[in-house]
């Protein structure tokens, strides 16, 4: 039997591919954090991230340990995978979010918020044996947005916008296994670029992708990069019009990195109306200013 892996980067083999720069617009007042972000991509499956390069990236936590990703939509409101969140809305007391850190267990980071989770809006049709629907939204109290913060929001995509074509290069990051049969998260933040496959291609349905309108896939085609557990309901990103754009939610896969099975992402441009339905984006005042003028990654 195959399993899901409602999803880690998975590290293998150094091989230098190529330098991204990314060079954000300061003036919107989400998906832009550092003015210039330099995507080195060295080692094959991924990279560790630069501190405070993805400032929207927390890490929703239960009891304190880190179970799935989330992106800050404004300063009390995150998006997750429902998945992350199936087991436990009965007692959602016990749910954290840990924001403005790459490292998950270093305290002594000045940056470092932690806000307690008030409130989960699971969507109301998601299916948790299809994994159809695959999105939720996290309240807490509002997290402290300044300068020194580190912190920012991403972007949203207009309802029904596609965001990329097929092999548009995208880039995930996320807390999740390094290794597919080594159940250990990782302490520090990675990323790695992926490319979009057709919804129709032989790799995407093998994957289990079951619906193109509410999912789609990523991945590399010979494998290698990928997402896998603990790395549910973290951010994929794209690059559009000079800021960071939320393309995507990591949802489920086979295995992690394997030859020929991308990833399954939750498409977030179809779920728009649900987000605004549920969060109040005029309670966000505040517009992001770039920390530093260029981060290497």
């Amino acid at each position: 039997m195959e399993y899901y892996y409602p999803y880690a980067f998975y590290l293998c083999c150094v091989n230098l591919i190529y330098n991204a720069t990314y060079t954000c617009d300061p003036s919107i007042s989400c998906g832009c954090l550092a003015l210039t972000t330099i995507v080195t991509s060295r080692i094959v499956g991924g990279e560790a991230a630069a501190d405070y390069a993805w400032g929207w990236m927390v890490s929703l936590q239960q009891l304190d340990q880190h179970i799935c990703g989330a992106s800050l939509l404004i300063s009390e409101y995150a998006v997750t995978a429902a998945y992350c969140l199936e087991d436990v809305m009965d007692n959602i007391s016990i749910l954290s979010i840990l924001a403005g850190t790459n490292v998950l267990n270093n305290t002594s980071i000045t940056t470092i918020q932690q806000r307690s989770i008030i409130n989960v809006t699971m969507h109301p049709n998601y299916d948790s044996s299809t994994i159809i629907n695959d999105i939720a939204i996290l309240k807490f109290s509002p997290l402290t947005i300044s300068s020194n913060s580190k912190l920012a929001f991403i972007c949203l995509p207009k309802q029904d916008e596609d965001l990329f074509q097929t092999n548009t290069n995208l880039i995930v990051i996320g807390w999740g296994y390094l290794f597919e049969y080594i159940y250990i998260i990782s302490n520090t933040l990675r990323q790695v670029t992926v490319q979009v496959f057709s919804s129709t291609s032989f790799e995407c349905q093998q994957s289990g992708m079951n619906n193109s309108l509410v999912h789609f896939c990523a991945g590399i085609i010979t494998g290698g990069k990928d997402t896998c557990q603990g790395d549910s309901g973290g951010p994929l990103m794209a690059f559009v019009d000079n800021r960071w754009v939320l393309a995507g939610i990591t949802s489920s896969g086979k295995g992690c990195t394997r030859n020929g099975y991308p990833g399954i992402y939750t498409r977030m441009s179809y779920f728009i109306s649900f987000i605004n339905s549920n969060v109040n984006f005029l309670m966000t005042e505040t517009t992001m200013v770039p920390v530093t003028e260029t981060i290497t990654i």
